[in-house]
């Protein structure tokens, strides 16, 4: 018994010293229900186990004499039957130097025999002063675990089982270090009896197969099956099992999880790093948090998500500039792996740069662990401490587990943090091609910096591009608006022939004064639009349409539901989406669509090919038909060397789109309601030209006096004629190529051949001159026709 003697102890201990709800519960200490419970077991034993279950019964028996129930003060003559427990309940061979274990009051948390590993855990060794107490998620547990005792009850008396709740997990407050280590409490009630003090109340079976949840049935008992109703007597054996990494690992998983907004995503990660301090075990062991930031692939630091770090810290130095710690994180993440120093070395040659930061700031043990998510490198797990030896390879093993969590923390800053700068980019500009992306990012990077450095309302800088080469081209509906004339006259002709039809039926069933100076009305203006209108005569017509004999028979319908018949062909007739006063608006329309939906899906697809080759900027528009404008440049991609090879690689596939395109819409004219046909024109511009983004249009316009020339021929161009003719030089079926000098025409006439021997092109190229348009003349064009 000597070595047990000195690894145990065995005087009384108040976990907690006031149990809300405790008053309700009757329980003294007796070890009759232990001896019940190895009289029990003692039949179904046939090894030499029966033996020694005989002989701890003896013991039991002899020591006791018959008494049956103990007070607490009475509870340290019994020591040896207590080990005694002990050695039933653990293998003889197990250490208890190193087990966490006592023996309780039943149903009450009140210790009075343990290990001295548990007792010198709760009190100091020496003055036996109480160190710690009982703790539930950082507070105290104050109310009794009403569904804990209620399993015991149901289980000893009902042969009901109920689970007893979650893990019981209690943490403790080392006070050298002031950080808390978790518990998981594995509670032993085998050897606790149950005894009613009178008729034992009914409970249905049913009630734990309802829908109630468990709270629900505990508060059903609390007041149908009191706890004043029953006594507990008996011995509770309590084994305590750290969980400390398990509970970190599930606490950062839940942080993780919880959605939280930015200004709480600073909080969280202080928490997360809490929770990796008590991993460490010491307060002297730093961590930071590097998310792999970047802006147009390169990385970018904000001090406002850099929690912690080191070398973080060092940006915010004066004496060190930003630049270097990029420089830094650069070369890091190029190259990542494992870096441990357990002591800082003194200046060596050679030595990385960042080993003078940390002698800077009195740094004497570093590490840096990459962390990856789907074998990315998402960021650095950055520890460090002001003592020696404190970061080891002992360490970075308890670290191990949470890493594939820190990843996704890190994942989600980064993901917030682009999302930041996307929603600058988006509320400050527009939705951004990928080829200037970066730009945009850029700007947004520096605006975002700028809020953070505390300039309240920064401004947002000009977004520009120098020396990027225009390509122009229109893609136009001939003669959309003489269609669209059209299309309403003969609407108009349909609508005013139901019209006066309408009137006249009205006439001959209602005698109304009123229908008399309608029908004239209508007779005029349907004799009107056969002839021109001018704007005046349209804005009558309108106002006829619609406040008069629209008002007039909308009132009618309400009023006289007797003749509401007569007036339903008119209002069906004038329905935008069925009526026949639309259909040929609707066919026109049906076609113009048609057209742009093929043209536009042709130049979206073109727009991601000719990406592959060089970055350029791809702007179209929606007209009747389809404009776009093409930059490219070394501004618009500053990491891809440029040569003119591109631009005349994009003057290329330009002309072959444009035979492309009027191919297929040329196609399309057997399933167009209305037969359309469409012209195709290119400006050719040589010069390079400077473009900046247009925030109040959301678009790029040409920048400075000199460029503005380009902007005004490409608006001027569209109707532009033939030299001394009436001939609009845009034709169906043909390409016009417009430009200044020979040295282009010399480059188009390379290309046009080239597609000529591809069979796109017909043989013949016209070589013309075109009329002074306001501001502009000597322009000149090639103009050929495209084979079907």
């Amino acid at each position: 018994m000597k070595r047990l003697a000195l690894s145990m102890q065995n005087s009384v201990i108040h976990i907690i010293k006031e149990l809300e709800g405790a008053e309700q519960l009757e329980s003294c200490l007796s070890f009759k229900g232990f001896v019940n419970f190895l009289k029990e077991r003692l039949p179904y034993e046939k090894t030499m186990k029966s033996r020694f279950l005989e002989f701890v019964i003896h013991t039991f028996e002899q020591r006791l004499q018959g008494k049956e129930t103990f007070e607490l003060d009475e509870m340290s003559q019994y020591t040896d039957l207590m080990e005694l427990i002990y050695t039933c309940v653990f293998p003889v061979l197990a250490d208890e130097k190193k087990k966490l274990w006592a023996l309780s009051v039943p149903v009450s948390p009140v210790f009075i025999y343990g290990t001295e590993a548990l007792y010198n855990l709760l009190r100091d060794p020496i003055s036996k002063a109480s160190k710690a107490c009982m703790m539930e998620h950082r507070h105290v547990r104050k109310k009794l675990n009403y569904q804990h005792v209620y399993s015991i009850i149901l289980k000893a008396l009902y042969n009901i089982e109920f689970p007893s709740g979650p893990s019981i997990i209690r943490s403790w407050v080392n006070e050298a270090t002031g950080l808390s280590s978790f518990y998981k409490l594995i509670i032993d009630t085998r050897f606790v009896e149950v005894l009613p003090k009178g008729p034992l109340p009914d409970i249905d079976p049913q009630l734990f197969n309802s829908h109630l949840s468990a709270n629900e049935i505990v508060e059903w008992l609390k007041v149908h099956v009191p706890l004043t109703s029953f006594r507990f007597e008996g011995i509770t054996a309590l084994t305590m099992v750290d969980v400390t990494v398990d509970y970190v690992v599930e606490s950062i998983k839940n942080i993780i999880l919880s959605p939280v907004t930015d200004c709480e995503m600073g909080s969280h990660q202080e928490e997360v790093i809490h929770y990796l301090k008590i991993l460490g075990g010491s307060n002297d062991i730093n961590f930071g948090l590097l998310p792999f930031l970047k802006v147009n692939d390169k990385p970018v630091f904000s001090s406002e998500i850099c929690h912690h770090s080191v070398m973080a810290a060092a940006v915010e130095d004066e004496s060190r500039t930003q630049e270097t710690y990029l420089a830094l994180v650069e070369n890091y993440f190029a190259d990542p792996k494992l870096v441990v120093y357990e002591s800082v070395p003194t200046k060596l040659q050679g030595e990385p740069a960042f080993l003078e930061a940390l002698r800077h700031d009195d740094i004497h043990a570093y590490g840096l662990v990459p962390v990856y998510n789907n074998n990315e490198l998402a960021g650095v797990l950055e520890v460090s401490s002001h003592k020696e030896g404190l970061v080891d390879s002992d360490l970075l093993s308890r670290l191990e587990g949470v890493l594939p969590l820190l990843a996704q923390l890190l994942v989600q800053t980064i993901d917030r943090f682009d999302e930041r700068i996307n929603a600058i980019v988006k509320e400050n500009f527009t939705s951004i091609q990928p080829a200037v992306e970066w730009k945009f990012n850029e700007a947004a990077w520096h605006y975002e910096r700028k809020l953070q450095l505390g300039e309240p309302t920064p401004l947002m800088e000009t977004i520009y591009f120098k020396d990027v080469y225009p390509l122009y081209g229109a893609i136009d509906i001939r003669n959309s608006t003489i269609e669209r004339n059209s299309a309403l006259r003969k609407d108009l002709q349909v609508q005013f022939s139901v019209l006066t039809a309408t009137l006249e039926s009205l006439k001959e069933a209602v005698s109304l004064p009123l229908l008399e100076e309608l029908l004239y009305q209508s007779r005029k203006w349907e004799r009107g639009i056969a002839g021109a209108l001018t704007t005046a005569d349209e804005m009558n017509l309108s106002f006829f349409l619609k406040d008069k004999a629209g008002v007039f028979f909308n009132h009618f319908k309400e009023s006289r539901p007797d003749v509401a018949y007569l007036i339903r062909p008119y209002l069906e007739a004038i329905d935008e989406q069925d009526g026949i006063a639309f259909r040929h608006r609707r066919e026109l329309e049906e076609s113009i669509q048609l057209i742009n939906k093929t043209i536009s899906r042709h130049l979206d697809k073109g727009a991601e090919e000719i990406q592959k080759s060089y970055p350029s900027y791809f702007e179209k528009f929606r007209t009747d038909g389809v404009e776009y404008d093409i930059y490219i440049g070394q501004a618009i991609a500053p990491d891809h060397p440029f040569d003119l090879l591109y631009l005349r690689n994009l003057r290329l596939w330009q002309l072959h789109s444009m035979a492309t395109i009027a191919r297929l819409t040329h196609a399309l004219l057997p399933q167009m309601p209305e037969h359309l046909q469409t012209t195709q024109l290119i400006f050719v511009h040589s010069a390079a030209i400077d473009i900046s983004f247009r925030k109040d249009e959301r678009r790029f316009d040409v920048e400075g006096g000199y460029n503005i020339r380009y902007q005004v021929v490409k608006k001027r161009i569209d109707k532009v004629h033939v030299l001394e003719t009436n001939e609009r030089l845009t034709q169906p079926g043909m390409i016009a190529i417009i430009y200044f000098n020979d040295r282009e025409a010399e480059e188009y006439a390379g290309y046009i051949k080239y597609l000529q021997e591809q069979g796109m092109l017909h043989s013949e190229v016209e070589h013309l001159e075109l009329e002074e348009l306001q501001g502009v003349s000597g322009l000149r064009a090639l103009r050929v026709a495209v084979k079907w």
